[in-house]
């Protein structure tokens, strides 16, 4: 399982947020450079860059912040947030060959050119499946996007696509515990598959029960920033 450190982006600051929602934000850093160097440096297997302007349509995006990141690490990126175009997607793409894009609304308002990519290009795309009660929510998780969790999985495998971020609304920012049961369920479903945990992440004891999940990787959040766990803590269970 690998581990990958997340920064949430509003207004070029790093933040997290409770179940998406802005009046829970809490800032933890003003230089987002120095925090991707910083979880670089620890052990991070991976960064997961989210642009939570672009999500939440609050009329900025930090696009230029994100592409000085990609500059100044080493380790793969995934980025996600309100790409919600395939140029934005090719230009993320075109970057560097450890590049990853994530993408919820965009693959659930427009599967038809999700379908017509090509195989090297879907090896390197994470489909969302940001869930309420496996309710898939797109546009920032204020809106139902008509699929329900096992329905979407099974479309975007079908079309090429093995690589899947598992969000459970209810745990996101809550250090509950992750979603356990629907990452065993999923495993049960579909053979071949990479299911990229977030949201609920409070102690080591998770990164363990989510490591006998044979989960692909974990998304370290609220966790990480609020010093609950360290990236050394999780490198030795992994």
């Amino acid at each position: 399982m690998k581990s990958i450190a997340a920064i949430d982006l509003i207004d070029n600051q790093v933040v997290r947020l409770v179940k998406g929602k802005l009046e829970d934000k809490t800032v933890y850093s003003n230089d987002p450079i120095e925090t991707a160097k910083k979880w670089e440096s620890e052990g991070a297997d991976g960064l997961h860059l989210v642009d939570l302007d672009a999500a939440l349509n609050t009329g900025k995006n930090n696009t230029d912040l994100i592409l000085k990141i990609i500059e100044a690490v080493n380790i793969p990126i995934q980025i996600a947030g309100g790409i919600r175009t395939i140029n934005t997607v090719n230009k993320f793409l075109e970057k560097k060959k450890f590049i990853n894009v994530v993408l919820g609304t965009m693959a659930f308002k427009e599967p038809e050119i999700i379908k017509k990519m090509t195989r090297k290009k879907l090896c390197r795309i994470i489909i969302a499946v940001d869930h309420y009660n496996e309710d898939i929510m797109i546009s920032g998780w204020k809106e139902f996007s008509g699929m329900k969790l096992f329905e979407a999985i099974k479309l975007y495998q079908e079309v090429g696509i093995n690589n899947f971020l598992l969000t459970n609304i209810n745990k996101d920012g809550t250090l509950e515990g992750p979603d356990i049961n629907t990452i065993v369920k999923i495993n049960s479903i579909f053979k071949n598959i990479n299911i990229i945990c977030s949201g609920g992440i409070s102690d080591i004891t998770d990164i363990i029960r989510l490591r006998n999940t044979n989960c692909y990787a974990v998304i370290l959040g609220k966790a990480l920033y609020d010093k609950k766990i360290t990236i050394n803590q999780v490198q030795k269970v992994i």
